[in-house]
């Protein structure tokens, strides 16, 4: 799965604003609803929310995928964000979380969530582009630098 077939150039937030969790999800949820025209906001916020308290998606090295299946959502949809400063995000090395990955699915459909958190995982754990990731200046830039992990890595 490429996520740069499934991640609209708008849906990608270099500086995000937020300083904590929830602050995060919402952030990330709204930038997701706004840029895929997506109507039911609370349910996705609720649904990533309740995902996150069976357990923390915040994975480690920087990274968090915040994540969910909703019947609200017809595909498979991305989102990134990225804080320079970090977010405390219950992640497993207890390492504050810069680079931000969210995905929203339809509840029936397993295929494509899978494959995209198994590519994310792929690309993440490559020291270069977690690095690359952190510099990008822009949003061109994000989506040349995923293209060219992908030809890479997966």
């Amino acid at each position: 799965m490429r996520l740069s077939k499934n991640i609209h150039k708008k849906a990608v937030l270099m500086n995000m604003a937020s300083s904590g969790k929830s602050e995060a999800l919402g952030e990330l949820v709204e930038l997701l609803c706004s840029v895929y025209k997506l109507k039911e906001r609370e349910v996705i916020l609720d649904a990533i929310i309740a995902r996150e308290e069976k357990q923390s998606t915040g994975i480690g090295l920087g990274l968090a995928v915040p994540h969910a299946k909703t019947p609200v959502v017809d595909r498979l949809y991305v989102a990134f964000g990225r804080s320079v400063d970090g977010i405390e995000f219950d992640s497993m090395d207890g390492d504050k979380a810069h680079i931000f990955f969210m995905l929203v699915s339809p509840r029936d459909v397993s295929g494509p969530h899978i494959k995209a958190l198994a590519g994310i995982s792929r690309l993440i754990k490559h020291e270069d582009f977690r690095n690359a990731l952190l510099s990008c200046s822009d949003t061109g830039n994000f989506m040349d630098l995923v293209r060219k992990a992908e030809e890479k890595y997966l």
